[in-house]
């Protein structure tokens, strides 16, 4: 049981890392129109996914460092 805790910690950091990285290639988009290139951004998507990929940092450091103790 003392085990379990840290993993769940390292799973939800693996799973809001990938949202994080999903969320921040959807809120991108790039448009090619007769030689010209054309970029849209959605900063507030970008704010998000930038916070999706920290808190998952932070839980799968969180959950190594106790699954080590």
């Amino acid at each position: 049981m003392k085990k379990l805790f840290p993993i769940l910690l390292i799973v939800a950091g693996i799973a809001l890392a990938f949202m994080g990285i999903n969320t921040f290639q959807e809120s991108t988009a790039s448009v090619s129109f007769l030689g010209l290139d054309i970029n849209a951004s959605d900063e507030s998507g970008q704010t998000t996914a930038i916070l999706y990929m920290v808190l998952g940092g932070v839980s799968l450091i969180a959950g190594y460092l106790m699954y080590r103790k």
